[in-house]
């Protein structure tokens, strides 16, 4: 029987988890969703049309492959509807057990949300479809209820008129069906065959270790926490790639070397040495980076489209931006990697 090395999870109190927001517009609206409950963001595609659906809903897509259906907040919201073209996004989340998707003209930012500009929204009605309102420096962010919007649609789906017309409000003229069908082809492939677990989630953050540049999704991360003069506890009989635990607000953190993971040289704490914290529901961890470099966005089409091309599937997957190469970090593949367990 395997135990996981000293980075079990417990359950984290509220007050320490960062407030990190994924940032959406639609119809020149600003909305937010908590960026760990987003699992991937994906360019809007090719969607499953079974017969009888709400009317709130534009179609069915696939995450692991289970059927997820696709929410448009306009018909929620009472608002006109529109034909979306190729260029809207579709974001898949999922809220304790229960996964869903919502579609929206574009994704603008992540962002973490300082509590104090958090308001009631006032006259919201009997389905309160927010949590809050973010208001600062003039500048109106809804905080969407998922919870409440996904009882909303149960609720249409026993409603569902089996004579009512289906109307298409997904672009339909011969050029956006080709690119929405090789979109979706190019998904089912990616989920198929590289059975990969990075979000497919455009924005992100590079670092540096020993030189070479990596990328992780945002997704993937709960804070950012600068080392400067902290004291990292020796754990007594554990790998060298077991940095040590830190102490942050009063949660232990175990802290992992990947450079040790990946063969390289030991880490050494620097001036601008950083802890990624990870988002995890399993582990209290994080990895030591020598620096946060910058926050970018990755097209991971091509990043995807470069891992079907590539014939050692052991290899990270990789991707080349202003002519640097970055490795990308899969954390749930680094999570349960058999070194981090003791028989």
């Amino acid at each position: 029987m395997k135990n996981v090395v000293t980075i079990q999870n417990n359950e984290i109190p509220n007050e320490d988890i960062s407030d990190y927001y994924t940032i959406i517009e639609t119809d020149g609206k600003k909305y937010a969703v908590k960026t760990s409950e987003v699992l991937e963001i994906l360019k809007i595609m090719e969607l499953d049309k079974p017969n009888s659906l709400p009317s709130c809903i534009l179609g069915i897509i696939k995450y692991n492959q289970m059927p997820v259906g696709v929410i448009d907040l306009r018909s929620i919201f009472n608002e006109k509807r529109i034909v979306y073209d190729v260029s809207a996004k579709i974001i898949t989340l999922k809220l304790n057990d229960k996964l869903c998707s919502v579609v929206c003209d574009n994704v603008l930012d992540i962002r973490k949300f300082d509590r104090q500009y958090i308001h009631p929204v006032p006259y919201q009605g009997a389905a309160n479809f927010f949590n809050g309102l973010y208001v600062n420096n003039e500048e109106n962010i809804y905080l969407l209820n998922i919870e409440n919007i996904l009882k909303f649609v149960e609720e249409c789906s026993k409603q569902i008129n089996q004579n009512s017309k289906e109307e298409n409000y997904i672009a339909c003229d011969e050029e956006s069906k080709r690119i929405l069908s090789e979109r979706k082809k190019l998904i089912d492939k990616i989920k198929d065959e590289v059975q990969t677990t990075i979000p497919l989630y455009n924005r992100g953050v590079s670092f540096l270790i020993n030189d070479v540049k990596y990328y992780i999704n945002m997704a993937s991360v709960r804070e950012f926490y600068k080392v400067n003069n902290s004291k990292f506890i020796k754990v007594p009989n554990t790998p060298d790639y077991i940095f040590g635990l830190i102490n942050i607000k009063g949660e232990f953190i175990t802290v992992l070397d990947i450079r040790r993971l990946f063969n390289t040289s030991a880490a050494s704490i620097k001036e601008k040495s950083t802890i990624i914290i990870l988002n995890s529901n399993e582990y209290k961890a994080g990895i030591l980076a020598d620096e946060i470099c910058e926050s970018m966005d990755v097209d991971f089409d091509a990043i995807i489209q470069n891992r079907l091309n590539n014939q050692d599937e052991n290899k990270m997957m990789e991707f080349v931006n202003n002519g640097e190469i970055y490795q990308v970090l899969d954390v749930e593949t680094l999570l349960r990697d058999e070194r981090l367990t003791v028989c």
